[in-house]
C-alpha cells in the first residue's frame, strides 16, 4: 500500500514537475516570443525611420542636385575663363618680353644717337646749326616772312672786324634787331653732375656774352638798338645759367646783350610783328588821307567847271531870248508884209522865249544856303 502510495506520489510529483516544466517552458517561450516581437517592432521602427531618413536625404539630394547643377555649369565656365585668362596672360607676358627687348634696342639706339648728338654739338658749327633751326621755327611761329620781316646770313664790317649775325630782324622805320644763335653748350657737354654742369654752363654763357659785347653789332646796322639778342635754344639752359649765376642777366644787359630763350624771343618777335601790323595800318591810313585830300581838290575843280558851265548856259538862254525879241520886233513885220503880197501861203509862227534857267549848286558846301530860290529848271 505504501508502495502504491509512493508510486502515486512520485507520479504526481513527476506530473507536477512536468506541468511546472511545461509552464516554465511556455513562459520562457512566450517571453522569448515577446522579446522577438519587441525586437521585430523595434527593427521595423528603425527601418521605417531609416526609410524616412533615406527619403528625406533623397529629397535633399534632389534639391542639392537641382541647386548644384547651375553652379556646376558656372564652375565649368569659370574654369574655362580662368584657362583663357591664363593663356592671355601668357601671351601678354610673351609680348611684354618682346616689348622689353625692343625697348632695350631703342635705348641702345638712343644712347648711340645721344652720343652722336653730343659729338655734333661739341663743335661751334653744330651748336650754331641747332640754334639756327630753333630760331627759324620761332620766327615762323611769330608769323614773319623772310626778306621782308627778317634776313639771314647777313654780313657786315665794323671796327672789330667782319661780323656775320645769324639773323637780322627788320623793324618799322628801317630799324634792325641783331640775333646771335651760337648757343654755348660746353658746360652741359663736359660735366656729368647737374650742379657742376649748371656752373660750367653759366661760365660758358658769360664768356659768350663778353665776346658778343665786343663785336658791337649795332655799329654795322643803322639804325639799331644798342644791344644784340643772344638766343639760347632752350628755356632750361637760360634758367640753369641764371640760377647758378644770378647776376648774369643784368651784367649781359649792361654789356648790351639781351639773353633770350625760345619763349621770351617769341614774345619779342610777336611784338615786332604787331608793330609791323600797326605800321601797315598807319601807312594805309596815310594813303587814305592823301587820297581824300586829292579827291577833295578834284571836287573843288569839278565844282568850278560846273559853275562856269551853268553860267555859260544862262548866258546862252539870254542871248537866245534877245535873238527872239529882235526876230519878232524887226524881222517878222517885214516878213508878214511880204506874205501879204501873195508870195507864200504858209503862215509864220511866232517863236517863244525861254523862261527857264539852269539849276545851280544848292548844297551847303557850295554856299547854296545863301542863294535865292532857284527858278524853274531847264
Amino acid at each position: 500500500m505504501e508502495a502504491i502510495t509512493l508510486s502515486v506520489a512520485l507520479v504526481l510529483v513527476l506530473a507536477v514537475g512536468i506541468v511546472i516544466g511545461w509552464w516554465l517552458g511556455s513562459t520562457r517561450a512566450r517571453a522569448q516570443t515577446q522579446d522577438r516581437l519587441v525586437r521585430a517592432e523595434t527593427t521595423a521602427q528603425i527601418l521605417s525611420d531609416r526609410t524616412e531618413a533615406l527619403e528625406a536625404d533623397a529629397q535633399v539630394a534632389g534639391e542639392l542636385t537641382a541647386a548644384v547643377g547651375p553652379l556646376t555649369s558656372d564652375v565649368r565656365s569659370l574654369a574655362q575663363h580662368v584657362t583663357g585668362q591664363d593663356r592671355q596672360q601668357a601671351a601678354r607676358l610673351a609680348g611684354l618680353d618682346e616689348q622689353l627687348r625692343q625697348l632695350a634696342l631703342q635705348n641702345q639706339r638712343l644712347q648711340t644717337s645721344t652720343h652722336g648728338l653730343l659729338t655734333a654739338l661739341s663743335s661751334g658749327s653744330g651748336r650754331g646749326d641747332w640754334g639756327e633751326v630753333q630760331l627759324r621755327r620761332i620766327v615762323e611761329l611769330a608769323g614773319m616772312t623772310e626778306h621782308i620781316d627778317f634776313n639771314v646770313e647777313v654780313s657786315a664790317t665794323t671796327d672789330a672786324g667782319r661780323i656775320r649775325p645769324d639773323m637780322v630782324i627788320n623793324l618799322p622805320g628801317e630799324a634792325h634787331i641783331v640775333i646771335d644763335a651760337k648757343a654755348p653748350l660746353n658746360g652741359f657737354e663736359r660735366e656729368a653732375d647737374g650742379a657742376a654742369a649748371a656752373g660750367a654752363q653759366a661760365r660758358a654763357v658769360r664768356r659768350h656774352v663778353t665776346a658778343l659785347s665786343k663785336k658791337s653789332y649795332w655799329q654795322a646796322f643803322t639804325p639799331t638798338p644798342r644791344f644784340v639778342v643772344c638766343f639760347l635754344p632752350s628755356d632750361g639752359l637760360l634758367a640753369a645759367a641764371g640760377q647758378e649765376d644770378p647776376s648774369l642777366i643784368d651784367d649781359a644787359l649792361t654789356a648790351g646783350v639781351l639773353l633770350a630763350s625760345p619763349s621770351t624771343l617769341l614774345g619779342l618777335l610777336k611784338t615786332v610783328a604787331l608793330n609791323w601790323q600797326q605800321a601797315d595800318l598807319s601807312r594805309s591810313a596815310q594813303q587814305i588821307l592823301d587820297l581824300g585830300r586829292d579827291l577833295h581838290t578834284r571836287v573843288v575843280t569839278l565844282t568850278e567847271h560846273l559853275t562856269r558851265m551853268g553860267s555859260s548856259l544862262d548866258r546862252s538862254v539870254e542871248d537866245y531870248n534877245r535873238l527872239v525879241g529882235s526876230f519878232e520886233s524887226r524881222f517878222l513885220p517885214t516878213a508878214r508884209k511880204l506874205s501879204a503880197t501873195g508870195v507864200s501861203d504858209a503862215a509864220l509862227v511866232d517863236p517863244e522865249e525861254l523862261s527857264t534857267r539852269t539849276r545851280g549848286l544848292t548844297a551847303r558846301e557850295f554856299g547854296g544856303a545863301d542863294r535865292p530860290p532857284a527858278e524853274p529848271q531847264l
